[in-house]
């Protein structure tokens, strides 16, 4: 029995859309709003400075949620369009054998091709062959789980199946390979450093789309929400036609996924805070200053030991005036040469004032000083 993972284009589609084409349109309409609504010659907000950013973020948030608003309205209007059994024979989701059979013979009696003009005969036939095909899903208990469930491709998938145990295994494991090459996917991607912003939405929206959709497949009702609240709500109000489970599922399925995506790409637009100033970088005034005050105090402490070790190595020569003080100056030496220069920040002060001294001078002039 072959399965066929229900991964495609409506899967990978709008995860490329979400991360890639939306981040790219945002910036592009930045630029252009940028151009319509400040007068040539004031001043654009320059990349990554607060007032920037707080911009970017709001025109994201903007796109985001519409586009999230689309998805769902996008995948509810395909669902009416392509319709299915119980509305194209006219009948509720919970009908009886006896009224569909009634409601049947009634739609022969318009829709038989004996009943039609010649012109128009094949397209009569058709289409009431594919009447009496809905009409045969809905009466095959076996079938009719299986389609309320898991939609009218699991009845072209496993043409071989016969009863319900065989649709519902069938259906789990597409399930399975489905939301696995999907986990598989996001566990290899962070692994290499990809999708970690937002991870924990996407994993619990895939587990939480994965525990529903086997909850649905493996009960004998509907799911409580829609049986409930929603197909009445619809019904009573005449919004719609009630939802089948399938129906509901892909619906629930795109919104989940595509809100997992939505709160993953909040993480980065809240990572810089555009009220706050951004971090000073190693090459500001206030870096030197710091560094200056760090090496006077490397320089005072180095001062204070080498006075202690002065005073300590100088006591047998106390009575030696010229000897305490060519003690003195060889101890100072060293201290600075072995002591001072070996710390880094000396160091790299050193160096910087070199570099700085041999700035526009000819290579072959530069020398060692």
């Amino acid at each position: 029995m072959a399965v066929q993972s229900s991964i495609s284009w409506d899967t990978i589609g709008p995860f490329i859309i979400w991360q890639f084409l939306i981040p790219f349109a945002a910036s592009w309409l930045q630029t252009i709003l940028y151009a319509v609504f400040i007068r040539a010659g004031d001043p654009k907000p320059l990349p990554n400075t607060p007032r920037f950013l707080k911009h970017r973020r709001q025109l994201l948030m903007l796109i985001y949620i519409t586009y999230f608003l689309f998805t769902i309205y996008e995948v509810d209007y395909e669902l009416q369009r392509f319709s299915n059994a119980y509305n194209e024979l006219g009948v509720p989701v919970d009908v009886s054998e006896s009224g569909l059979q009634s409601r049947f013979r009634k739609l022969t009696v318009r829709f038989h091709p004996d009943k039609v003009s010649v012109g128009d005969r094949d397209r009569a036939n058709d289409y009431y062959v594919h009447l009496k095909h809905m009409r045969d899903v809905v009466l095959d208990p076996a079938k009719r789980f299986a389609y309320d469930r898991f939609g009218p491709d699991i009845l072209t998938q496993c043409r071989s199946c016969i009863t319900v145990a065989e649709y519902t295994s069938h259906a789990l494991l597409v399930i399975l390979y489905t939301y696995g090459g999907l986990l598989v996917f996001l566990v290899g991607s962070n692994a290499l450093g990809y999708l970690r912003d937002g991870a924990y939405w996407r994993y619990l929206a895939i587990l939480a789309m994965a525990t529903y959709e086997v909850r649905t497949g493996l009960r004998p009702d509907y799911p409580p929400f829609l049986a409930t609240y929603f197909n009445p709500l619809f019904t009573s109000l005449r919004l719609r036609p009630a939802y089948v489970p399938f129906q509901a599922t892909t619906i629930l399925r795109k919104a989940t996924l595509s809100l997992a995506q939505f709160l993953g790409l909040l993480v980065p637009l809240y990572t810089t805070d555009p009220s706050k100033p951004p971090k000073a970088t190693d090459d500001t005034d206030e870096a030197r200053h710091k560094q200056i005050d760090l090496l006077e105090r490397v320089v005072a402490e180095g001062n204070t030991d080498a006075g202690r070790l002065l005073e300590l190595e100088s006591m047998p020569y106390r009575e030696n005036e010229k000897a305490k003080s060519e003690l003195r100056e060889a101890l100072k030496k060293y201290m600075v040469q072995n002591v001072v220069h070996q710390e880094k920040d000396v160091r790299n002060a050193i160096g910087q004032s070199i570099a700085r001294r041999r700035g526009g001078v000819p290579m072959g002039a530069r020398g060692t000083r």
